[in-house]
């Protein structure tokens, strides 16, 4: 939210600024931001790394892992055969390219008896549809 021009694109595009420091106001700033949004209609996609790697390949999941729709999709093919990628972490130069998006049936928490095996299968279900290189 912070970098030029892409900050004030995020703002404008009501993305949910998410502090890093693991401050509770910060996680409360967070889910109050994405509560305005949820309000207003918009369906919000999270991503459980909480980051991007540098390779592309999956990286471990944020503990908790909520099982909705965002969380049950695969994002590949944002790199060229080289593996470079479109938009490089650390970069704001973008590529051109094709990003593909996996939906996957929903994981639901009641089929689980531990958050750790219904985070276990939100991830399985993403890595699932990534590339074989991709899934960690």
């Amino acid at each position: 939210m912070k970098l030029p021009i892409l900050g004030i694109c995020f703002r404008l595009g009501e993305f949910i600024p998410v502090s890093r420091d693991g401050s509770v106001t910060g996680a409360q700033d967070s889910v109050a931001a994405a509560r305005r949004v949820l309000d207003r209609g918009t369906h919000i996609t999270t991503f459980v790394e909480g980051t991007r790697s540098p390779d592309g390949r999956l990286l471990p999941s944020k503990r908790p892992v909520l099982p909705g729709d965002a969380n049950r999709r695969a994002l590949h093919s944002c790199f060229h055969l080289r593996h470079e990628s479109l938009m490089a972490k650390g970069s704001q130069r973008i590529r051109p390219g094709v990003a593909h998006i996996v939906f996957h049936p929903p994981v639901l928490p009641a089929d689980f008896a531990t958050r750790e095996e219904l985070s276990e299968a939100v991830r399985g279900a993403i890595a699932s549809g990534l590339p074989e290189w991709m899934r960690g």
